[in-house]
């Protein structure tokens, strides 16, 4: 009988983990000052816990199960009364939550981002505390009063957020110093910190993005727990790598090395690594390559003295900068493109408008919305 019990309660529980284990978060920002409607597979979610900052509204849900879903956004003008509907359909994947941006001329960013466990595996805070936390803060009378709230709860080891809970506490303060100040603070609890970075778009500041990056780098270096490879190993990758030929081969070998998600480097290593092959196009390609494995990013500017054009600098530097950020594309904004419809409708004959809709679907520049295009 006992052992029955025993069996059915860890069937149990491994039920549990797996259910735990199947639900991913959704996390949505909509930009505009109109009136919100989300459904999600055709059910309403209730938006009394969003979050808004200006024109930008910001909402999670942490209860949907892997697989495909459907997101319908209804946006309505507060004084006309007209209503524009998004709709889309998307994936959870195991492992993986989604962000989703719907930018306020109605285009949309699906952003899939995956989990780490970045504070040693740590489970971020419930959704019933959290919601408590925000009470309390936004309880509090002024801004040095939620500060310290968001500070302490910050300061407490004992607490793990997400990067979507942190920014929903940030926006609740509105000094940019204070912000800069408590996202530092924050950094040590994240548990997905490959999304920290979408906390810049907080900042007005781009010295207070920069100085937040700073913090970052130096806080990872000073935690790292990734060693670069043992000498002994770097230096027989390095002479097998060096004696080979043609300079193809090299550079197949060195790809191979960076890309090896066990392989790790420190700056002078990746240097080294670098150094073997001469065309400034090979090297630009391999440094952009090394930076994931780069185990001192601090040091990582050293790299740039390997080119002689500054335009391999600045390209370089341009990488490095934008590496953690989602480069995903924007719809042209509306006002752009409705100069650029007036312009092309007011073309004759036909074969100028042709011409003219064929080099604003070519230029690499221009993104457009379906509705857009069509």
């Amino acid at each position: 009988m006992k052992q029955t019990l025993f069996f059915i309660l860890s069937v149990i529980a491994a039920l549990s983990v797996q259910s735990q284990q199947s639900k991913n978060t959704v996390s949505m920002t909509v930009n505009g000052n109109k009136n919100l409607q989300i459904a999600v597979d055709g059910r309403d979610y209730n938006l009394n816990n969003s979050t808004t900052t200006g024109n930008k509204t910001t909402f999670a849900i942490n209860n949907l199960e892997m697989g495909q879903h459907t997101l319908e956004v209804t946006r309505t003008e507060q004084y006309s009364g007209r209503s524009d509907r998004i709709y889309t359909i998307f994936n959870l994947r195991s492992g993986f939550d989604m962000l989703i941006k719907v930018n306020e001329n109605g285009s949309l960013e699906l952003i899939e981002t995956k989990k780490t466990g970045g504070s040693s595996d740590q489970a971020p805070m419930s959704n019933t505390d959290f919601t408590n936390l925000l009470k309390t803060v936004r309880n509090q009378q002024s801004t040095n009063g939620r500060r310290s709230v968001i500070a302490n709860a910050f300061n407490n080891t004992n607490n793990y957020f997400t990067t979507f809970q942190v920014e929903q506490l940030l926006q609740l303060v509105n000094s940019e110093s204070y912000r800069l100040q408590l996202a530092k603070l924050s950094y040590r609890g994240i548990t997905d910190p490959e999304n920290f970075r979408q906390l810049y778009d907080l900042f007005n500041s781009q010295a207070s993005k920069n100085e937040l990056e700073d913090y970052i780098s130096a806080y990872n270096d000073a935690n790292n727990t990734r060693a670069p490879m043992p000498d002994s190993d770097f230096n027989t990758l390095y002479q097998d790598i060096k004696k080979q030929w043609p300079a193809s081969t090299q550079m197949n070998s060195l790809t191979n090395a960076f890309n090896n998600t066990n392989n790790y480097f420190s700056t002078y290593q990746a240097g080294q690594l670098i150094q073997i092959v001469f065309s400034e196009s090979n090297r630009l390609q391999l440094a952009k390559l090394s930076y994931r494995s780069i185990t001192d990013t601090a040091n990582f500017s050293q790299l740039y003295d390997l080119f002689s054009r500054q335009a391999s600098k600045d390209e370089l530097a341009t990488y490095v900068k934008n590496y953690y950020n989602s480069n995903y594309k924007v719809a042209m904004s509306d006002a752009d493109f409705t100069a650029l419809y007036q312009d092309i409708k007011k073309q004759w004959p036909v074969s100028s408008q042709m011409n003219s809709l064929t080099n604003a679907f070519n230029n690499t520049n221009n993104c457009f919305t379906t509705y857009q295009a069509s």
